[in-house]
């Protein structure tokens, strides 16, 4: 299965989440960091499905950029990584 990662700049390192898979969320050090935690937490959050017999949950998404206009202040801005 493909998932879409998201990842958020924090005060202190990054934030990363599954977009089709909200339960599925880790905080990295770096981007690096945050990109290999995710990871992991999927295999985790995987495994613990299998085990108790449920199916992997997964939200079908369709994504596309959009433009904002300049006004709008940089934090607000969400944006999208796959």
């Amino acid at each position: 299965m493909k998932f879409t990662a998201c990842y958020r700049k924090l005060e202190h390192g990054y934030m990363g989440k599954l977009l089709e898979w909200p339960g599925v969320i880790t905080e990295g050090d770096d981007l690096d960091d945050c990109r290999e935690l995710l990871l992991e937490a999927a295999n985790e959050m995987a495994e613990l499905y299998k085990d108790d017999g449920r199916k992997i949950p997964y939200i079908p998404l369709i994504l596309e950029s959009v433009s904002v206009p300049a006004e709008v202040e940089e934090e607000a801005l969400l944006v999208h990584v796959s």
